[in-house]
């Protein structure tokens, strides 16, 4: 049995490299195989890449195979997925078929003492190059994922809630290559004068994101107003997949903290502060809630009497069927042993397996139209639990940029 990589390297085209490695420099330092593919519509690259290891080598993983990391080469506007997967073929199986000549890159790096691919620009350009282009595939903004980055923290009840902005940072600054788009957030005026100001600047940038794939970083919950109410009025079969240890389903009355970001849901179903209901609200049957767990009383009476959908994280695709999908994830979904980066941690949440699953499940079966991290409330800049965080935006970041977007 040996452990290979299997990397789907995507440019604008929709092509794909296939990279295989065993990962044994000193037996096999050649092994490179380089196919070429591409990516069908509507896959994801952990989708694309069994397939392509299917159909070039015959090996049939028993095994999902295993997310390892997500890379930009922007001056070739190139994203790459590594995966890694145990399989029980031997190094002599690794040979591609149809005819496939062989290149040959650089030997791998190592990260954290696990092998991965080090990509030979050079020798991905002169293999591009003699690929022919997929002019089906769309170049336009309509491909493009822009962060839309909020830094906004009075939406928090917490006295230390400006964590929150250090958060969005570090979410922005570890993605240098995409396009970002950062609203002001200002200081030194009332709360609520404050939400009022960040939810108008928030509506404003989506509008001029226009077609591109968004993915809002917070910042509290409360960033995600203007966001999923550009999206309800988009869409009219759209589902939002609220992940959250609390509903955020309190009005200002009901509310025991009387902080925004617990409000944010229950304003988008048409009921909260004035000024910040929006023209278009969702219905009860657009929400579904994942991993809600600490409800206020006022909250788990208006989850009975809407009806609500509370689902398990497996349940989820299910839930949403065949409608478009927006996903909100605040990061307290996550239980505290997973990832204590938050301002009201609640114990008994998921686990990272059971976020990244579902978030896979989603993309993959689903047409996911937007989403949002919310809550990072990032101990310091080189704050150790960032990882998972990092895990949670890949998927939107990476997979989701394959779907449509109406």
């Amino acid at each position: 049995m040996i452990q290979i990589a299997v990397v789907i390297v995507v440019d604008p085209a929709g092509r794909v490299l296939l990279q295989l490695r065993a990962p044994d420099a000193v037996n096999f330092p050649d092994l490179w195989g380089l196919p070429g593919g591409h990516v069908e519509a509507g896959e994801s690259p952990e989708e694309a890449a069994r397939r392509e290891l299917l159909e070039e080598t015959g090996l049939r993983p028993e095994q999902p195979l295993e997310f390892f990391s997500r890379e930009v080469v922007p001056e070739r506007e190139l994203e790459r997925f590594v995966y890694t997967v145990a399989t029980s073929a031997s190094a002599d199986d690794l040979i591609l078929g149809e005819g496939v000549a062989l290149v040959f890159a650089e030997r791998e790096s190592i990260w954290d003492g696990r092998a991965f691919v080090h990509l030979d620009a050079d020798v991905l350009g002169r293999f591009l190059a003699d690929r022919p282009t997929d002019e089906a595939r769309p170049t336009d903004s309509a491909t493009k994922t822009a962060l839309l980055v909020v830094p906004q923290w009075q939406g928090s009840s917490r006295s230390d809630a400006r964590r929150l902005a250090v958060g969005a940072g570090l979410i922005a600054g570890h993605y240098p290559a995409l396009e970002h788009t950062f609203v002001e957030v200002p200081d030194g005026v009332p709360v609520w004068s404050a939400v009022e100001q960040v939810a108008a600047r928030t509506a404003r940038a989506v509008a001029e994101l226009g077609g591109r794939f968004v993915v809002t970083v917070g910042g509290d919950c409360s960033v995600d107003l203007s966001p999923v109410s550009a999206a309800s009025e988009r869409f009219d079969d759209l589902v939002v997949v609220w992940f959250d240890a609390h509903a955020d389903l309190n009005t200002p009355e009901s509310s025991p903290s009387g902080a925004f970001h617990g409000m944010v849901l229950r304003t988008l179903l048409g009921e909260g502060p004035p000024g910040l209901v929006p023209g278009c609200p969702l219905r009860p049957d657009q929400v579904v809630l994942v991993g809600a767990r600490d409800l206020d009383p006022g909250e788990v009476e208006f989850v009975a009497r809407s009806g609500i959908a509370v689902v398990a994280p497996e349940d989820v695709p299910a839930a949403v069927g065949s409608r478009r999908v927006y996903v909100h994830v605040d990061l307290d979904v996550l239980d505290p042993s997973v990832f204590g980066s938050v301002g009201f941690p609640a114990p008994g949440g998921l686990s990272e397996a059971q976020l990244l699953g579902a978030l896979r499940g989603l993309v993959a079966e689903c047409e996911v139209v937007g989403a949002a991290v919310a809550e990072f409330m990032a101990v310091s800049p080189a704050d150790a639990s960032a990882g998972v965080v990092w895990s949670v935006v890949d998927e939107f970041v990476g997979a989701a940029r394959f779907r449509s977007s109406g």
